[in-house]
């Protein structure tokens, strides 16, 4: 099953629930915006299959944001499952640091208006 995390009215990322929840687990650890870390945690108690940033508070869209341009690809070169065959996760790597570049481009688009 696929879940989708909206990131701006031009993108939309797609993963499997597995690595949307290790996503999704990693933000909620990311952002101090209260009203953002419910929702985020409503999310994965609920199993919903979605997160749309266009929708949450504007500090927590920033720290979102900023935890996925900054943090995410590390966290998930360091945390992403090593059971995984390595041909795999380097697969599953490349698709988290293809949302960082969603969320870079994201962030250009906005200092650039």
């Amino acid at each position: 099953m696929a879940a989708d995390i909206i990131v701006s009215d031009e993108y939309a990322w797609t993963a499997s629930s597995g690595v949307f929840a290790w996503v999704v687990e990693f933000l909620l650890e990311a952002v101090e915006d209260t009203a953002t870390r419910e929702e985020l945690a409503t999310v994965l108690e609920a199993g919903l299959g979605a997160v749309d940033l266009r929708r949450l508070p504007d500090a927590g869209r920033a720290q979102i944001l900023r935890a996925l341009r900054e943090h995410v690809a590390a966290a998930a070169e360091a945390g992403l499952s090593p059971r995984q065959p390595e041909a795999d996760r380097r697969f599953t790597v490349g698709h988290v640091k293809v949302l960082a570049l969603m969320a870079e481009d994201v962030a250009r688009s906005a200092g650039a208006g």
